[in-house]
């Protein structure tokens, strides 16, 4: 059987009328005017010319000839220099979509491969079967290899970098800061500040550098570290306001002795967690006993497999809600609170499963309930305070009222235990008629010692002076005041504009909006509001580090690298800045001049061909090389 003849069809002018011309690439097909979509040589019918103007541009499709006439002619006109101009403003798009591009990588903490595995064959199937054009001009505009993303990232990372050192070079500021061991075993050092500007008129807090420590991690050599970032940026160690730190607080050679040295009235707080933390491991021998009869059940479950796989099954028998235990870990301070939930929520399938695997540690599971049940109960309180402390913008004086608050409860609890009232711990509730005097006299023992304990470690905190005006700037008696601010706190209870976004905002904001009207006020109250009373960022960012120095991104210089900043600063970069800082770079390096003006200023016209285009490239460079 003969092969079916294919009929070659011929542009006709006629097809104006729907809007389209002769393609510059290939004059038997035609072009779309409106979207530049090139039909192929079957597809050039009129009913289907027709039918993509009524559907593609409906706005259009009432239009004369006339003004597909005037926009054909209006496309025509091209000449030398807007030629180059075009593609001079598809390269700088393309440059500035790859700063865009590596800032996102960076922003999701991914390797800088993703940019050619993941990111252009993406931009590549888009382009190519939603848009149905040819991507590969696109791609070309967009560079994305290893090298490149990595070198954006460094760019924009020293940019944000400057940003903050310039912020920081005119503005007090309060830090904190803290090390840890990585998974290569080395000690990188972190540190975050918080502070305002008159411009934003808000409380910022930004990542302000990490440094790998080479020997080891005592105070001065922690301070040795901070000392000498300070100096490199030419930021002034008594804008320095307040420090928190994790530990280092030596008496005689510690990191804040040698801080206070260099600014004796910079505030050094201790971090609120971490002291906290201390406080909830206080525990009698009993209750000590009892929570390690806990954790080597759960071992027991969870260090072998099988044990684990049959537990699970022995939990879906028993219809429990929940399969799995969990494992306590001392770094993450709220695991304890949520292991011994978990344990209570399965301490029947437990004990069943122990009757069988270890029959002597099923025993003292059982006699252990009523402790365990206590201790569940004790660690969530605990572990809810942890979370009051705990995220951004967390001042001195909220963490007064959170240690102040659970002083009070405490003493709550132990009278309430007395009197064998356990309305506040619901699953000691569960067991208390199997409580006898002599437990819930260890209770009562174990809440006043933590009461006791907690008052020491938080005795600076507790007596921290916060000023009724400072809270209550409406509300303060003027004449209780000191002289010095009577007349500007008078100012401010006379302004309606204030009271509004005290109202609304919070005192807060309110102080940091206002900061410039009220200087006097401001200085006063800058410190409580400025002093962070926890290492929280900084444990946050160590968070992020782990997560992006995996075991397959071990050779990540973390302190070298851009990456880190990107992924934990809110400051943007100023991407078209560096954009155009390349360009600019990148012609110097070709040191080609402009186009004359005559050539600039010519007759216009449209190459029919890339022959063309060619000849007119070959006649601009024999001019800027002075042989025209």
């Amino acid at each position: 059987m003969a092969a079916k003849k294919i009929k070659c069809r011929q542009y006709s002018i006629e097809y104006l009328s729907y809007g389209f011309i002769p393609s510059p690439t290939n004059a038997q097909l035609p072009m779309c005017l409106l979207c530049e979509h090139v039909f192929s040589n079957e597809g050039m019918k009129p009913s289907r010319l027709k039918e993509h103007l009524t559907k593609i541009h409906p706005d259009k499709a009432d239009k004369e000839r006339r003004f597909f006439q005037a926009l054909k002619e209006k496309h025509g006109r091209s000449t030398i220099s807007s030629l180059f101009a075009r593609k001079t403003t598809q390269t700088d798009s393309g440059l500035i979509a790859s700063y865009n591009i590596s800032l996102l990588i960076a922003k999701c903490g991914q390797p800088f491969t993703i940019g050619e595995k993941l990111v252009l064959p993406a931009i590549k199937e888009v382009i190519s079967t939603v848009m149905e054009r040819d991507p590969t001009q696109v791609l070309k505009s967009i560079p994305l290899s290893n090298d490149t993303v990595a070198r954006r990232i460094d760019e924009m990372g020293a940019d944000t970098e400057e940003q903050l050192c310039a912020i920081l070079r005119e503005t007090p500021f309060s830090l904190q800061l803290d090390e840890t061991t990585t998974s290569d075993n080395n000690v990188l050092l972190m540190a975050y500040v918080r502070y305002s500007t008159s411009k934003s008129q808000e409380m910022a807090e930004e990542f302000l550098f990490s440094k790998y420590l080479v020997t080891d991690t005592k105070g001065h050599t922690i301070f040795n570290a901070l000392d000498a970032y300070l100096q490199e940026k030419s930021i002034p160690i008594n804008n320095i306001l307040a420090c928190a730190t994790f530990g280092a607080v030596g008496r005689y050679r510690g990191f804040t002795t040698l801080l206070k040295e260099q600014d004796p009235h910079v505030l050094t707080v201790h971090c609120v967690l971490h002291r906290h933390n201390l406080v909830a491991k206080s525990k009698s021998p009993p209750l000590h006993e009892s929570l390690n009869v806990a954790v080597k059940a759960i071992n027991k479950i969870k260090a072998h497999a099988l044990n684990n796989r049959l537990f699970r099954q022995l939990c879906q028998e028993n219809d429990e809600t929940f399969e799995r235990l969990l494992i306590h870990t001392d770094v993450r301070w709220v695991s304890k609170g949520n292991c011994l939930a978990r344990f209570c929520e399965l301490f029947d399938s437990i004990v069943e499963f122990l009757e069988e695997v270890d029959a002597a540690l099923g025993e003292q599971v059982s006699s252990s309930r009523c402790d365990i049940m206590y201790l569940a109960d004790f660690f969530g309180k605990m572990n809810e305070v942890t979370l009051k402390l705990q995220g951004k913008g967390v001042t001195l004086i909220q963490s007064k009222a959170v240690i102040h608050s659970l002083t009070s409860r405490l003493d709550l609890y132990r009278q309430s235990i007395g009197r064998r009232q356990f309305a506040h711990f619901p699953l000691l509730t569960k067991v208390s008629e199997a409580l006898t005097d002599e437990r819930l006299l260890i209770y009562t023992d174990h809440l006043w010692m933590v009461n006791a304990d907690l008052k020491i470690r938080f005795r600076d905190l507790l007596d921290l002076d916060v000023p009724t005006w400072v809270v209550q700037p409406f509300q303060a008696d003027v004449a209780e005041c000191e002289p010095a601010i009577q007349e500007h706190l008078i100012d401010i209870q006379s302004d309606d504009e204030a009271q509004a976004i005290f109202r609304t905002s919070g005192w807060g904001n309110m102080w940091v909006k206002y900061s410039q009207r009220y200087p006097a006020l401001w200085k006063k109250a800058r410190l409580l509001l400025l002093a962070f009373p926890t290492t929280y960022l900084v444990e946050q960012g160590f968070s992020q580090v782990l997560h992006m120095q995996s075991k397959y991104r071990n050779r990540l210089n973390l302190t070298a690298s851009g990456a880190l900043r990107l992924k934990l600063s809110s400051l943007q970069p100023a991407v078209k800045k560096l954009a155009e800082m390349r360009t600019t770079k990148r012609r110097a390096h070709t040191n080609l001049p402009p186009p004359p003006a005559i050539w600039r200023n010519a007759t216009p016209f449209r190459p029919v061909s890339s022959v063309g285009l060619m000849y007119s490239f070959v006649a601009y460079c024999l001019f800027c090389t002075g042989h025209v």
